[in-house]
């Protein structure tokens, strides 16, 4: 199953999930979560990167627990810890690149999310962050780790009901406006091209299921002067909408 929405659905399913206390927990509905994307639910991986993309410096963290900055391009928490939290699973949302993950944190899902990143791999170039192919690339790593602590049928267990969310595409677009790609193609034409590196890095590769998120993307189409060719580029993608 794969479900497209716009973000604003994030917070619809926080606000819409019912809180529960401690004293009446319930088995959580996924297993794992896991977070593929950038600044919007990078919760620290760019923190292990030589990268100018960081928000390891004050004001960021000011309202987290410890009031200390994390990476997190937020003054306290992001959609990842906070979805996590409301659906029972676990805090926060642990980055991948965190030397000190846990046994539980392998199997509850991770997350590899990288602020500057986009689908695009020169959009990462410059700020040396991690494109979406890198973390797809991790994932691979992931899933072996996750095989060595849980064994294979758990681990594919796991991974058949787990929920995935990816939150891309808004700096591959930026990069465009601030790049010469806009004297070699035009704006539909990229777009375009982010479509079907949607379909390769993420559709084929991970291939479980996700939440397609993109502000930009959405942007894109909605003001479009040609609505019939971006409906037509939906359907190419063979996108088969949800509920989660």
């Amino acid at each position: 199953m794969v479900l497209m929405a716009h973000p604003a659905l994030l917070l619809v399913l926080l606000l819409s999930s019912p809180a529960i206390s401690s004293s009446k927990r319930i088995q959580p509905k996924f297993p794992a979560i896991f977070y593929f994307g950038d600044s919007v639910l990078d919760t620290g991986n760019n923190n292990r990167l030589p990268t100018v993309a960081l928000a390891n410096h004050v004001p960021y963290g000011r309202d987290f627990p410890g009031k200390k900055p994390t990476g997190r391009f937020s003054n306290g928490r992001l959609v990842p810890d906070l979805l996590n939290q409301r659906l029972q699973l676990k805090e926060f949302s642990p980055p991948y690149l965190d030397s000190k993950l846990s046994n539980n944190d392998i199997m509850t899902g991770v997350n590899f999310a990288s602020a500057g990143s986009g689908f695009d791999d020169k959009t990462s170039q410059l700020a040396n962050t991690l494109p979406m192919s890198k973390q797809v690339n991790l994932f691979r790593d992931y899933l072996i780790r996750l095989r060595n602590i849980v064994g294979d049928k758990d681990a594919s267990r796991i991974i058949a009901s787990s929920l995935i969310f990816v939150s891309s595409g808004t700096n591959d677009f930026s990069h465009y406006y601030r790049s010469s790609k806009k004297k070699k193609m035009d704006i539909g034409e990229y777009q375009d091209t982010v479509l079907q590196m949607v379909q390769v890095r993420v559709k084929v590769k991970i291939g479980i299921y996700f939440l397609f998120l993109s502000c930009l993307l959405y942007s894109e189409f909605f003001h479009s002067s040609s609505e019939t060719r971006h409906k037509s580029t939906f359907n190419s993608l063979n996108l088969n909408a949800g509920t989660i």
